[in-house]
């Protein structure tokens, strides 16, 4: 699968593909992270939701369940955050200078 925009006009001509490889995987990782960590959140206060009103289980239709629902795949937002300027690459030898 071809995810646009290319890599050419994401990076500058002083990074390397490799560093912006490694930069969408860690980035689409923490987006992955943060929306089980939410999915679990959503779980749980329907769960408490659930044993205040007398239920054995959470219902199926429960609102705050459905909410919690990955749009589009972590990668694919990682790259558009990247293209967007959203996040950038940091070189780890300028800033151990610091």
């Amino acid at each position: 699968m071809m995810l646009r925009p290319s890599m050419y006009q994401i990076i500058s001509k002083n990074e390397s593909y490799y560093s912006l490889v490694v930069g969408v995987a860690k980035r689409a990782r923490e987006i992955a992270e943060q929306h089980v960590k939410e999915k679990e959140e959503a779980k749980a206060a329907a769960e408490k939701r659930a044993k205040m009103n007398g239920d054995q289980k959470i219902r199926l239709d429960d609102k705050t369940v459905k909410m919690v629902v990955l749009e589009e795949n972590p990668v694919k937002t990682a790259v558009d955050e990247f293209a967007a300027g959203k996040y950038k690459l940091v070189d780890p030898e300028l800033n151990s200078e610091r």
